[in-house]
């Protein structure tokens, strides 16, 4: 099993609602492109960061201390023998997210099996909304989807 997989398999078990975004999610749509993270989006507050998020990565993962974007926070882990990192992006609650995760659906993956997945339409906003639009491999990998 991957270390992949196993984040979120871990994430899974612990109840929280959450999916793939990012170049993960667009190798399920379009050209795919290295990357050295997986992100991840979860329905989850500050508080479950640290537990129950922090206590299941732990023994495996170096568990950052997440960082306050303002609208939104985002945490990290790595794992210890693996050169594989996990981004976290959490805490955020507007009406967007909110739907985004709603509108979230399950598939499988090419490499990492059945994952829940960030809808098409959304991933572009996001991709934009990430970059502010100026980013050039994001405004790529929109121009890849559609």
């Amino acid at each position: 099993m991957s270390v992949e997989r196993d984040a979120l398999d871990r994430i899974d078990a612990l109840g929280l609602p959450w999916y793939v975004t990012g170049s993960w999610a667009l190798a399920a749509y379009a050209e795919p492109r290295m990357t050295r993270d997986i992100d991840v989006v979860l329905d989850a507050t500050r508080a479950d960061y640290e537990s129950p998020l922090r206590p299941a990565f732990e023994a495996d993962f170096l568990v950052n201390d997440p960082i306050d974007l303002g609208s939104r926070w985002m945490g990290g882990l790595i794992h210890h023998t693996e050169l594989v990192r996990v981004d976290l992006m959490f805490g955020r609650s507007d009406t967007w997210s909110r739907s985004a995760m709603a509108r979230r659906h399950r598939l499988e993956h090419p490499t990492l099996g059945p994952i829940w997945v960030i809808s098409v339409e959304d991933l572009v906003v996001a991709k934009l909304e990430w970059s502010e639009g100026t980013s050039e491999l994001q405004l790529r990998d929109v121009l890849s989807i559609v």
